[in-house]
């Protein structure tokens, strides 16, 4: 028989069949299992009532023998596949849903153990009856009908387990990790250089937020900083602490913070807040912002008139998803600054960037209204308040109030759901303004999202306010009448999408705006989308239907051809202000580290030829992104950009590609460089100190953290690849994961008389506890020459005998085993 091999990374070895796998014999396709079976078939049939002790004494012992055979082996191969006794990492599936990786402990029995660990990670009720002196309850005396499969030869356990035995659904916060202290600082810098002849503009924009974790207390710390040439401005948005009181399921936030009122829109006060938990994951739920870039451009975004987010975008679409509003009920004003210094201005109403159901719960805050900008005197004091609760399944109610020195105001919600597929929102606000003269107003919403099939969506809303309505940051800083008449009077709102399984998706939207003065803007956004082959076509149009922009119409045609597993060409067509340009390109991931792209476009209205080229960078620690383009009119720029997290803790500094949430977790894997590990967010490599950061984890969840291993060394094996982060919110938990030295060899191995090992005959430890099975040619796999313990070999006609060899003092971590010879030596 030839050697049954496996591979790792393209070598071949030998298959290991170690004492934790001694169970695959039964299932091997290897001629001693067929000789078993053989021999066991006639015993099958007429006595399946007997054990594998009673079957064991009707075997010919000879016989086996004489085909190579331990008898000893004969209990093994009679039972079902098995753990053996120890504790092994399995992949746990209770009821047919998987639950993850854990550790389990069989004893000699092979008996599952059902501690604490085992029955928190099945979801199981702790059974009424103690448990034994080694920490395990009789799972099977409390619900007999319950069922364990075990399926060694996968790693994997199956639970089977009656409705009782499930714990209840309950919201308990006992078993998350709290605690642990870090500092951070996340980073989105990018910079963009252009060259017109004798003429250049520089432009830098640097996202940043700093602050830390401690005791469960996050602490932040936000800004925008820009630089215009030679002009620079910051723009500070945020600067708080909060923490979250679990067991009352709220949050206190003290600082700098957002005013949160279910119903009113909010402001920028300095004071303290008070909101049940669940009103946080209002933040960051909202629409993508779109538009259409005509060159590489500078994209500002502003909202209340302060800066909160600033990019550099390549030409054609862009949708920025990620940008963190002040507050969720006002519009947002998009400014796109081309290279060759034009500009085009449009406003995102509130209703096209998704107002969502709020939160149920309850907000209270206090504190002095302040302005991103410039400082102002006088800034007042103010009071919120709002409450959200269903009446009943269908209807959920929403009321708030605020009031300030010579402001007030007050509002109702009512959110009606009457089927699966329709959601309906309405608001009314009233303010009350007594500054230099008596005025007041109302303002109405209707929002509606429906689903028809499952193909269409389409979601219509509509605002309208009189002339005395104001919100509280308009009556606190901006006073001016003319400011009062370009404020809106009514906005209109229309998004429609449509997917079909053959012909793609498409959406649109459109928005329609009036002000106080008469002046009417409308804005259209239009994209199509579909895959036919592995080829892929979109199309994006927008169109400023009425305004003072209708020159900035732009549409945007692209196909992408696959050229390859990682590698694919693609060409464009666009049109903006009359100007029609077409290119080609190509773009390759080359790893999960490195990708390029380089193109070529032409200007069919002045003849120029656009060359570009980019490359983005993920360098384990950081992202990296940088493009050049130049043109024949000896106009040229380039783009550097970079993003990513630092984190400051106990064992030194560790660097993240990704920006770290309020909830993280720090990882180590021994002190081992470059292992790559799966978490929510991305891949992450562990730096020189065998540190990586997990940048974000679900609060009050579960988020699975994997090693990649095929990125271990060599010399190295894992204990446990899967961990599974369950952390409340602003506490930083630490993952370790096991990792040990080994170092594997095979041998061939020689009797006292020169003669090879004979096939099958069995390795195992002076105690007993088996090791491994010799193959043909006296070969004999050890998965681990560290473990010192004395080796013994029997087999049928051989006398039990020691294995001794030899190895180099150095091993050699380049291959996956080293060879050598061995002897078994009789004493």
């Amino acid at each position: 028989m030839n050697t049954v091999l496996k591979y790792r990374d393209g070598e071949a070895m030998p298959e290991i069949r170690s004492a934790s796998t001694v169970p695959q014999l039964s299932r091997a396709k290897t001629g001693m299992v067929l000789l078993m079976s053989n021999v066991l078939i006639g015993l099958e049939a007429n006595a399946e009532d007997l054990n594998a002790a009673s079957l064991l004494t009707s075997f010919d012992q000879k016989m086996l023998s004489q085909r190579g055979i331990d008898p000893s082996l004969a209990t093994l191969l009679l039972a079902a596949p098995n753990f053996t006794a120890g504790r092994h990492p399995i992949t746990l599936t209770v009821n047919g849903l998987r639950s993850g990786r854990v550790d389990v402990t069989f004893n000699r029995e092979d008996d599952l153990c059902f501690d604490h660990a085992l029955l928190d990670a099945a979801n199981l009720t702790v059974p009424p009856t103690p448990a034994n002196d080694k920490g395990c309850f009789n799972v099977l005396a409390t619900w007999p009908q319950a069922r364990i499969e075990q399926d060694p030869a996968n790693l994997g356990l199956s639970l089977i387990v009656p409705s009782q035995a499930i714990r209840p659904a309950v919201r308990d916060i006992s078993g998350y990790q709290t605690g642990g202290i870090a500092g951070l600082l996340n980073y989105d810098v990018n910079s963009l250089h252009s060259q017109y002849g004798n003429q250049s503009n520089r432009y830098l924009s640097a996202n940043t937020e700093v602050g830390f974790n401690a005791g469960d207390w996050i602490v932040r710390s936000r800004q925008v900083q820009t630089w215009q040439n030679d002009v620079s401005s910051t723009t500070h948005l945020a600067a708080y602490a909060q923490r979250t009181f679990a067991s009352h399921e709220t949050v206190l936030q003290a600082g700098q913070v957002n005013l949160y009122n279910p119903v009113l829109a909010g402001a920028q006060i300095t004071g303290v807040q008070l909101m049940t938990e669940q009103a946080l994951q209002v933040e960051g739920q909202s629409n993508p912002i779109e538009g259409i870039a005509h060159s590489q451009a500078q994209v500002e975004i502003r909202q209340n008139g302060s800066l909160i987010h600033s990019t550099v975008v390549p030409p054609g679409p862009f949708s920025l998803s990620n940008v963190r509003r002040l507050d969720s009920r006002s519009d947002v004003e998009v400014t796109v600054k081309e290279a060759d210094g034009s500009e085009q201005r449009f406003t995102v109403p509130v209703a096209m960037l998704g107002v969502g159901l709020p939160a149920p719960g309850f907000s209270l805050a206090a504190g002095q209204v302040r302005s991103l900008g410039a400082a102002q005197s006088g800034e007042p004091w103010v009071i919120s308040g709002g409450w959200s609760g269903a009446l009943n399944p269908s209807v959920l109610l929403t009321t708030g109030a605020s009031g300030a020195k010579d402001y007030r105001a007050a509002g109702a919600g009512l959110s009606l759901l009457p089927g699966p597929d329709t959601q309906i929102q309405t608001t009314l606000q009233a303010t009350d303004t007594s500054t230099h003269q008596a005025d007041s107003g109302l303002q109405a919403d209707l929002n509606v999202s429906q689903r028809m099939g499952k193909q269409w969506s389409i979601n219509a809303g509509t605002s309208h306010r009189t002339f005395g309505y104001r919100e509280l940051s308009e009556a606190v800083f901006d006073t001016r009448s003319e400011r009062s008449q370009s404020r809106y009077r009514d906005q209109q709102s229309l998004s429609l999408a449509w997917s079909h399984p053959g012909l793609g998706a498409f959406s649109s939207g459109f928005n329609r705006s009036t002000t106080f003065d008469g002046q009417n803007s409308s804005r259209a956004l239009a994209s199509w989308g579909t895959q036919i082959g592995g080829v892929s076509m979109s199309a994006t149009a927008q169109w400023h239907v009425s305004g003072t922009q209708r020159s900035d119409d732009s549409v945007y045609l692209s196909v992408s051809i696959p050229l390859g597993e990682n590698r694919r060409a693609r060409t464009w067509i666009r049109s903006s202000a009359g100007d029609y340009r077409s290119g080609v390109g190509l773009n390759e991931q080359l790893n999960d580290q490195l990708s390029y792209r380089v193109g070529v476009e032409h200007d069919t209205r002045d003849r120029q030829v656009q060359s570009s080229a980019g490359v983005s960078l993920l360098p384990r620690y950081s992202q990296l992104d940088v493009s050049y383009t130049r043109s024949d009119a000896e106009h040229s720029s380039y783009q550097i950009g970079a993003r990513g997290a630092a984190v400051l803790h106990g064992d030194g500094l560790t660097l993240s590609p990704y920006a770290v949430r309020d909830t993280f977790a720090l990882l180590s894997a021994g002190d081992t460089s470059a292992i790559k590990v799966s978490t929510p967010s991305g891949p992450v490599w562990t730096d020189w100190q065998g540190y990586a950061v997990v940048p974000q984890v679900r609060a009050y969840g579960r988020s699975p953290v994997e090693v990649d291993t095929r990125s271990l060394p060599r010399n190295l094996d894992i204990n446990n690849g899967l961990a599974v982060v369950s952390a409340g919110r602003g506490a930083v938990d630490k993952v370790e994961f096991g990792v040990t030295s080994t170092r594997r060899a095979l041998l061939k191995v020689t009797t006292d008389s020169g003669a090879p090992l004979p096939r099958g005959a069995t390795v195992s430890t002076a105690n007993g506890e088996f090791v491994t099975l010799a193959q043909e040619g006296g070969l004999v796999f050890l998965p681990n020459v560290l473990d010192t313990r004395d080796l013994w070999i029997t087999a049928p006609g051989l006398e039990r005998c020691e294995l001794r060899f030899e190895l180099p003092a150095k091993a050699n971590n380049q291959v996956y085993y080293e060879t050598a010879t061995a002897q078994c030596r009789t004493l």
